[in-house]
């Protein structure tokens, strides 16, 4: 009796850790509200918004794997403070005068905007990218990634989809 209420207590616990290990073993990302036009393969010179330093240049490191065979450069994030100061860069807008500015000065053709969020009751976090022509201001990619991984997992799985789009094979 006492060997049977054992294993009853510790099956939970296996089934739990069953579900974690095969869980992690296919993706568990998901894509949404994912377009691209065409123009977003041409840009060369980026400015990275709205992330902290180490998400910054995790992101940047999978945009260049993603897009190899491109000239890519990034605009030092010192750089780019300097110019936008003050701006308050809520719901990660730019006014006309300061995304001019950033293509003028550094000559940013596209602005790589990213909003990163945790959700620390549900364990989720989001990435929220989009990707703005300096000029015109238009938004030429957008993607949102949910997941139960790391920030690293969210960058990747964000810049393959906007790949894929934009080269006409979506996930």
């Amino acid at each position: 009796m006492m060997r049977r209420t054992a294993v009853c207590a510790a099956l939970p616990g296996l089934l739990w850790m069953s579900f974690v290990l095969l869980s992690g073993c296919e993706e568990s990302y998901r894509t949404r509200a994912l377009f691209t036009k065409p123009e977003l393969y041409t840009y060369e010179r980026h400015a990275v918004l709205g992330l902290d330093p180490e998400q910054e240049q995790i992101f940047m490191a999978a945009y260049v794997k993603t897009f190899t065979g491109r000239l890519i450069t990034f605009v030092e994030r010192n750089r780019l403070a300097s110019i936008l100061g003050e701006q308050d860069l809520l719901k990660g807008r730019l006014n006309d005068r300061t995304r001019a500015k950033l293509q003028e000065v550094l000559g940013v053709e596209a602005l790589i905007m990213c909003e990163y969020s945790v959700d620390e009751e549900a364990r989720q976090t989001k990435l929220r990218v989009r990707i703005v022509d300096s000029e015109t201001g238009a938004i030429v990619g957008s993607v949102l990634t949910d997941t139960y991984r790391s920030f690293d997992a969210h960058a990747r799985a964000a810049v393959e989809a906007l790949k894929a789009d934009v080269l006409g094979g979506a996930p």
